[in-house]
Formats: structure tokens, sequence, C-alpha cells
């Protein structure tokens, strides 16, 4: 089973009023998506369910195109022949549109999170509201168009950076592009014809990692994004932490009085904080983002692509620690999760970003990290790096769209 959505869709229905029957029906679901195909006497056995239950169960799910029975395959109890059911995962599709370095990026997934269809635009620095809206709506659009015959197309799910308030469906504001501010997309649904769905960027990572992580659902988990730009989202429990106002964990854009090329404060060279995109001096990301590092960089190892999943295999040779300003950065980033580590006390930190994809770096921060905890909290806490840049955005960010759908979808209807 690839997804992590089917892999648990047997409790689709918590939390809302169902029947047993609704329970029955999602269970025989996840077990056809196993991924063994299964015959309806089988699954009644391994499920402890009566015959005449998973048949009528099965008819609806042959209805609705979520699985196909295949041609007849080994003898049953009875000497007859038995059809075996494998799932249809193209019978669905959604869309998932997200932010990488200056690009809007957009893929088209299906129930299984293969990626039918990609495309992104570039967003130059100087991009309004105009330049983003238009791509937004040009990736939905043109996305909509490689959705397979077969499938239907339960909506698309914009992950965002910046301030987000998916309550009134506006994009507030984001430091890599100043002139953003308050972009309603609140009509978004109306002019596409189909549902849309505002997230946070960070936040559509960490609930992907706790989808394929379910062990880590009763801890305290911290995921801070270490790339053209340095956020963080908080999980307790299983749930997402959020704010009334849209912006959460934007460690990036407080001043910790770091160590920028050894100057407290992030101060530039002759003296005066650095700017930062967010019309602030002195924040870590003068310090630590790619953003502000790439100029350096490029001065030292060449061209390098703005483009975090291209960056990633650039920036994987063990000596990038021997750079000066990457060890300087990886000081305040340090710095930053030892902030974060003392408010929030989490039992796992992620790292997520094309530097901490660095074997030495990801080594190096993780033990200056262990070092620098007080005595108490030494050995309480768990450190990973989530390899594959935006994955969770990419294919999972649709996966809310998708489990809506199939909550009304997987209720019985006889």
């Amino acid at each position: 089973m690839s997804s992590p959505l089917l892999a648990s869709i047997d409790r689709v229905h918590e939390g809302a009023p169902h029947r047993v029957k609704d329970d029955e029906k999602a269970m025989l679901y996840r077990e056809i998506c196993a991924g063994r195909p299964a015959a309806r006497g089988s699954l009644a056995r391994d499920l402890g369910l009566r015959p005449t239950s998973v048949s009528q169960a099965v008819r609806e799910l042959l209805a609705d195109g979520l699985v196909a029975e295949s041609q007849e395959g080994p003898r049953g109890r009875s000497g007859r022949p038995e059809r075996l059911l494998v799932p249809r995962p193209d019978r669905m599709a959604a869309i998932s549109i997200y932010v990488d370095s200056r690009e809007l990026k957009g893929a088209l997934v299906n129930l299984d999170e293969s990626i039918l269809a990609e495309e992104f635009r570039t967003v130059p620095a100087d991009a309004g509201n105009s330049a983003l809206s238009a791509a937004i709506f040009g990736l939905a659009r043109s996305l909509r168009r490689s959705v397979p015959r077969t499938a239907r197309l339960v909506g698309a799910s914009v992950s965002l950076v910046g301030t987000v308030n998916p309550r009134t469906a506006t994009w507030v504001s984001a430091a890599r592009w100043p002139k953003l501010s308050d972009l309603d997309l609140s009509k978004a649904e109306a002019r596409l014809g189909f549902p849309v769905a505002l997230r946070r960027t960070n936040e559509t990572e960490l609930e992907y990692w706790l989808a394929c992580n379910p062990d880590a659902a009763g801890k305290s988990v911290v995921l801070l994004h270490w790339g053209f730009g340095i956020g963080s989202a908080v999980s307790y429990r299983g749930e997402l932490l959020a704010s009334s106002i849209g912006r959460f964990g934007e460690i990036g854009h407080i001043r910790l009085g770091g160590r920028a090329g050894g100057r407290p404060g992030g101060r530039r060279r002759g003296g005066g904080a650095a700017a930062c995109v967010c019309g602030s001096t002195g924040c870590l990301e003068t310090q630590a983002a790619l953003w502000a590092l790439l100029p350096r960089l490029r001065a030292r190892l060449g061209r390098l692509p703005e483009d975090e999943g291209e960056l990633a295999p650039l920036l994987s040779d063990p000596r990038l620690l021997a750079v000066p300003v990457v060890r300087e950065a990886l000081l305040a980033v340090q710095d930053a999760l030892l902030v974060l580590h003392r408010i929030f006390y989490p039992d796992i930190v992620l790292l997520s970003g094309p530097l901490p994809e660095n074997p030495r770096i990801f080594a190096r921060l993780a033990e200056g990290f262990h070092r620098s905890l007080p005595g108490y909290a030494r050995g309480s806490v768990d450190f990973a790096a989530i390899p594959g840049g935006m994955n969770g955005c990419r294919r999972g960010g649709a996966s809310p769209l998708f489990r809506d759908t199939l909550r009304e979808t997987l209720r019985r209807r006889s």
C-alpha cells in the first residue's frame, strides 16, 4: 500500500455520526487497497464479516468505480473460480499547488499518490497579487486538463508560505514576495468549479509526515524547514498548533542575536543589521536562509539554482561544511532549534530542506543540538531529517480533500 491515506481509510468515519455498516465498507476498501487481490469470500473470512454484508458493500464499491473485478481467479471452497477485487486509484484525482523557493508548483495526484502530471510557474520577487493569482489559477486550470476521463476531480489543495488565513481564504503576506498583500482567494471555488483548500506549507509537510509515521501521533513534534526560507510547524499529540491570524512558527523572522559572519545580530560587514526580505533587519533568515546564502555560495561553487529540489544533490558534498558561511549558518539554525526546544520541549525534532539533507551538515547540527541541551533534557529528543524536498505538499497536500470525498462515498447506501 503506497498511500498513508488509504492505509488508514478504515478510520475515515471517526469523529462523525456513522453506522457499523459504514465502518465495514471502509474496512473492506482498505483491505482491497492493501496490495493483494482479494475475493469476496476471503474478505468475509479475514475480516469476520457476513458474506451478505461483504457482497452489498462490494456492489456499491464497484458501482462507484473505486474497485474493479478481475477475471476469474483461483478456485474457492465451492470449487468455482472466484473473481478478485482490485483497487482503481485513478477513479479520483486532486491538484496540489505549493510554494518552492520563488516558484509555484502543481502536481496532479491520484488516490495512491501517483503523480499524473506536474507543472510550475516562476514568480519574480517583485510580483504582486495579480501575478501570484494568475500563477495559482493558471496551474489549477492547466492541471485540470490532465485529469483522466475516468477520474473525478475532488479539488485543489493550495499550500502557501507566510501568513495564510484559511477562514477567509486570504493569502495575507509572504516575505519572499513583499508586494503581496491580502490576496483574496475566497472566490477560487466559483472561478474554478471545484473545491479549493488553503493551507500553510510547513503544516502540510508535518501533517503528511505524521500520516506516514502513525506511531508519533501521541508525541510532540517540531518541524524546522531550512531552505529558501526558514519556518517551523508544531504538532502536539497529532494535532497541529495554529493561530487565529494565519501565521505560526515564523522562527526565520525573529532576531536571535546570532553569529552571522561572527558578527552578533546578523550584521553586515562595516556595521548595520542585514536587511531581511520581510522588511525588518537582523532576522535569522539573513544569516541562514538560502536566499541570503546563495549569492555567497555561487561565488565559491558556481551556478546554483533556487529550486530546493534541484539544490539538494548539488549541496550534498560533505566538503560543504568547510565553507565558512555554511558553518556560520549552521550555528544560527542550531540556536533557533534550541529556542524552539525551550518553548515546546518536543519529543521529536524534524529537519527539512536541501542543507539538512547533507549528511555531514545534519550530523553536525544534531550533535551540536544535543550537546547544548540542558542535562535534564538530554536523551529525550529524537532528531530526524525528511528527505525528498516538498514531498508532503506534492503528494500528500490533497489528502484531506480525498478523505472528505471518501467519507461520503464509503457510507453504505443499502
